[in-house]
This record gives C-alpha cells, structure tokens and sequence, in this order.
C-alpha cells in the first residue's frame, strides 16, 4: 500500500499599523505580519473522501467527496471545508480522499477572535497545502483571487499580503491583479505595543458601512486620512505624525459612522495620554486590536500596565520573518 502523502502549510496573521480604510482609497498602509500562524495540514490516502476537521475556530469535522469540492454550488460560509472548497474549485484538480486539518487556534483568544487576519492567513496556507499536494508552484495572484472571492470582493487584499511575504510591507492597492508590496523598515528605537480589547469586531460591517457613506458623501474626510497614511512613509518624527494620522482617523470615524473607536479603543486612547504614547485601534477598529507607539520604552510599559490593570490582554507580538511556507 502506497504511503500518504503528507503536506503542512503555515501562513501568518497580520496587524495594520497605519492605513486602515485609506489604502481602499489608494494610500500605502503599512501592515506587520505576526507570530501567529495559520496552518493546514493535509494527507492523501486510498480513501474516498476527505475528512475535514478544524481547530481554533467552531466547526463540526465533516467528511467531503472530491466531486463535492469540485461543485459549483458553494458549501455553507461556516462549514469546516468552505475555504478548502473555495481553493480546489480554483484548482480545478485534488486528490480522491484524505486528511485535511485546518488549524487558526494561535488567532483565539478566551475563546474569541483576537483580529489578526486568520481568514487570509488561513487562505494562503490552505492554497499553499493544496499546491503541495498537487505538486504545483503555488503564485500569489491566486492566492489574492481566493481570497478576494471568498469575502465577497470586499478588502484591500493586506492581510493576504501579509500571509503571503510576512516582514513588515508597505502595501499599495492598484489596478494589478497582485497589489504592491514592499519591505519596510521602522525607525530603530520606536516601540510597539499591541493591547486586544476584549472584543471581536466585523470588517465586514464596518467596509459596508462605509460603502453606504461614500455612496452619499464627498469622502473629504477619506481623502484626509489617506493622505495622513501616506505622509507616515515620510515623517521626520512618527510618533507626532501618528498623532494626526489618528485625528483624521477619528474624523472619518465621526463623519461615516463607522463604529472604529469603541469605548474600549476611547478607554485605550486615554490611558495612551496619561501614559504619554499613541495609541490607535488596528484594522477595522470597533474591537479588536491596538497599538500604542513612542519612543520611549518606559512609558510604553506604563501603558501596558495600565492596560492590564483595566482588564485588557497585552500581546506579545513580533515580526513575522517569513510568510507562506510548504513542507513535507
């Protein structure tokens, strides 16, 4: 009996450090891929079916024929196999039966989401599994496709960019089918620290949201914010520029009716003044993630303990130093 064949695939989850809602307007962002991986595991055997299992997010293991995966019909958005359905119909080929394990548990946190792009993370290490297993070089232009269909063509695509290089990116959406993004650098000795809120938040909601806006308004306050984002790239002192880039985000988030500062993210904001660092939410906002910076190591450890002490969970994250990789 011929031996399974056995591929595993990790992928990064990402934090945005600036650029959240500017980027869909054209601006850089500035995204850092972080030490929490996705990872998919999959076996080829003599079976006939896959058996499909998930770890991290809720799901019921299922058992799913190869023709199921090749259907048109798309499975049920919370089915443990909707991502892996998603990626063999663009593969068009996948093996009769097997193992499959997909695995977001270091994105979890008390039993929620922390925010840090599990669904891309997840994508691109599903894809890359896939690739292996099929023998093929996985491309990145696939991976954004997926992805982009998977959320309904809403995003910029940053988290899968993130999944896809790791490193700290600075990410620009174009006309290309792969947006642009390219290493960064922060300056030596600004410090980061990262503070989960407590509470999940939809990207979703908040895009659609502030499509409805853009639908009835000039988007002044947007065109501000992206041209905040892009003024970071270029700042002589980040954390004072942070400081605007801030403002014009909560202006966007007062003129659209986003939801971004949640009175946790507004508690956050004013234990960063009295500790003297900046402090923003990351990514969609509403709950989630922050992050404060300064460069000054003691009153970013002040934060953290203020932080803590009013009931929110420090993150210990750091630069993931690669992205997308496939063993076995």
């Amino acid at each position: 009996m011929t031996a399974p064949v056995r591929i595993e695939a990790t992928a990064p989850g990402k934090v945005v450090l600036w650029g959240e809602y500017a980027v869909l307007h054209g601006a850089p962002a500035l995204v850092m891929a972080v030490n929490r991986y996705a990872r998919c595991r999959l076996s080829a055997t003599a079976d006939s079916a896959w058996r499909c299992r998930s770890e991290g997010f809720t799901a019921a293991g299922e058992t799913i024929t190869r023709s199921r995966l090749l259907e048109s019909s798309p499975p049920p958005p919370a089915a443990c196999w909707a991502l892996l359905w998603h990626v063999v119909r663009h593969l068009q080929a996948f093996p009769d039966g097997g193992e499959a394990t997909f695995d977001t548990a270091g994105f979890h946190a008390e039993g929620r989401k922390l925010g840090l792009g599990s669904s891309a993370a997840l994508c691109v290490a599903v894809y890359g599994a896939a690739c292996g297993l099929l023998g093929r070089r996985p491309e990145p232009s696939a991976a954004f496709d997926i992805h982009h269909r998977l959320q309904g063509g809403k995003g910029s695509g940053i988290d899968v960019a993130a999944a896809w290089h790791g490193g700290l990116l600075r990410f620009r959406r174009g006309a290309e089918p792969v947006p642009a993004a390219e290493p960064w650098s922060l300056p030596a000795g600004l410090e980061l620290r990262f503070v989960w809120t407590g509470t999940s938040a939809s990207t979703g909601a908040h895009l659609g949201r502030l499509g409805t806006w853009l639908d009835a308004a000039d988007g002044i306050e947007l065109r501000d914010l992206a041209q905040a984002s892009a003024a970071l790239f270029d700042a002589a002192a980040l954390p004072d520029a942070l400081a605007h880039y801030v403002d014009a985000l909560r202006a966007l988030d007062r003129a659209a009716a986003l939801g971004i500062f949640s009175p946790a993210h507004d508690h956050l904001h004013r234990l960063a003044i009295d500790t003297g660092v900046v402090y923003k939410p990351c990514g969609a906002g509403g709950g989630d993630i922050g992050a404060a910076f300064t460069d000054d190591a003691d009153a970013a450890d002040r934060f953290v303990a203020r932080a803590r002490q009013a009931g929110y969970l420090p993150l210990a994250l750091e630069t993931a130093s690669h992205g997308l990789e496939v063993t076995g």
